[in-house]
């Protein structure tokens, strides 16, 4: 659906035109979106080896997983003074809703109508936006290559 090269805004635009046609691919793509934006920032913001957080991530699905290695690897990362996850993504509950809705969609338990996706969508939406915001505050563009650490020899 995306491709590796596609910036930010115009996954963005994708999502909001699907929203007219098929408002649940839409919501699946808005939260799709989140995860590969804070799944970059996590890399980026970290402070353990590349391979090392990418391990970490090859392992998380969900949220509240995302939050907790977030923690590990940004909120307790002495170089930088970054919030925790709940609190970068000002409106944490919508960002939850959008992502229950998600599963539901994923699982074949439920269908949506434009109206109810919308506001998941742009809750979705809003939430990448904050954390690409925090990341252009500590100089990282999360369209472009992301700073490289390596493990170190002992």
């Amino acid at each position: 659906m995306f491709l590796v090269q596609d910036s930010s805004s115009s996954r963005e635009e994708r999502i909001k035109h699907f929203l007219a046609e098929d408002a649940s691919l839409s919501a699946l793509l808005a939260v799709i979106h989140f995860e590969w934006t804070v799944r970059r920032a996590i890399i980026a913001l970290g402070t353990s080896p590349n391979v090392v957080v990418r391990a970490k991530l090859a392992k998380c699905h969900g949220l509240a997983k995302y939050k907790d290695v977030w923690k590990d690897e940004v909120f307790l990362n002495d170089q930088r003074k970054v919030e925790r996850l709940s609190e970068v993504v000002k409106n944490w509950e919508g960002l939850g809703r959008a992502f229950r809705l998600r599963h539901r969609l994923v699982h074949g338990a439920t269908s949506c109508g434009t109206d109810y996706a919308r506001e998941r969508v742009h809750w979705a939406l809003n939430a990448t936006y904050d954390v690409r915001t925090v990341c252009a505050g500590n100089d990282i563009n999360l369209d472009a290559r992301l700073p490289v650490r390596r493990c170190t020899k002992v």
